[in-house]
C-alpha cells in the first residue's frame, strides 16, 4: 500500500508546483520576398514538455481572394498537419467575435495588462533588409521601418519586462527591390499567472449581458429594424 501513498504525494506535489512552472515561448518569423515562415515552440518543466507549431506556407490563393495557411503541429501526443483557407468573410467574422468578446469581458484590458507585466522577454532580435531599387525611395523606406520598429519596441517595453538589450537592425539595398526580415523572440512567464488571468476572464465573462448583438438589444426593447 506504500506505493499508493507515493502516488498521492507525487500528485499533490505536482499540483502544488504546477503554478510555479515556467512557460517559455520561442517565436521565430522569417520573411524573404514572397516566402514566409513562422515557428512557435512552447515548452515547460525544464523542456520536458513541449509543443511546436510550424507554419511553412503562408500565401495568397491565386483562384480566390483568400490566404492559404499550412500548419504543422508537433507534441508528445503526436504530429498533425492541416491546411486552412482564410477568406475575407471568415476574417471579418472572427473580428466580430473578438469585438463581442472584448465588449462582454469587463476590465479585459486591465487583466491582460497585469498578465503582460508578468512576462519577461529574454531574447529579442529583429533584423531587416529593404530596398526599392531607388536610393531616395529606399532611404525614406528605411526611415519608416526604423520608426515602426522603434514604436513596436517601445510598446513591448512598456507592457512587458524587457530583460535583454534588443538587437534591432535595418539595412538598405539600393540596387534592387528587397524585402527580408528575421524576427526572434523568447518570452517566459509562470503558469500560475496565466491560470489567474484565465480565471479572471471567466469570472467577468459570466457577468456579461444576456444579449450578444445590437439586434438582440433592439428585440429586448421592442424595437424592430
Amino acid at each position: 500500500m506504500h506505493w499508493i501513498w507515493w502516488v498521492v504525494i507525487s500528485i499533490l506535489l505536482f499540483i502544488i508546483l504546477l503554478p510555479f512552472a515556467k512557460i517559455t515561448v520561442n517565436l521565430t518569423y522569417y520573411h524573404e520576398q514572397d516566402n514566409d515562415e513562422l515557428k512557435v515552440k512552447i515548452s515547460t518543466f525544464f523542456g520536458l514538455a513541449s509543443y511546436r507549431i510550424n507554419v511553412p506556407v503562408l500565401k495568397i490563393d491565386e483562384d480566390s481572394p483568400s490566404i492559404i495557411v499550412k500548419e504543422e503541429q508537433h507534441s508528445a501526443i503526436g504530429d498533425k498537419e492541416k491546411i486552412e483557407k482564410f477568406t475575407p468573410e471568415r476574417i471579418i467574422n472572427d473580428i466580430r467575435k473578438v469585438k463581442d468578446f472584448l465588449r462582454h469581458v469587463i476590465g479585459f484590458h486591465k487583466i491582460v495588462k497585469r498578465f503582460l507585466r508578468k512576462m519577461s522577454i529574454t531574447k529579442f532580435s529583429w533584423k531587416s533588409i529593404v530596398g526599392l531599387g531607388d536610393a531616395a525611395l529606399t532611404g525614406t523606406l528605411v526611415g519608416g521601418v526604423w520608426a515602426v520598429k522603434g514604436s513596436t519596441l517601445g510598446i513591448i517595453a512598456h507592457y512587458m519586462k524587457l530583460k535583454v538589450v534588443p538587437t534591432i537592425e535595418v539595412h538598405p539595398n539600393f540596387q534592387k527591390l528587397t524585402s527580408h526580415t528575421e524576427l526572434t523572440c523568447i518570452i517566459s512567464f509562470r503558469l500560475g499567472y496565466a491560470i489567474i488571468a484565465g480565471l479572471q476572464i471567466i469570472k467577468h465573462w459570466k457577468k456579461r449581458p444576456m444579449f450578444t448583438s445590437d439586434e438582440n438589444l433592439y428585440e429586448q426593447n421592442g424595437i424592430s429594424g
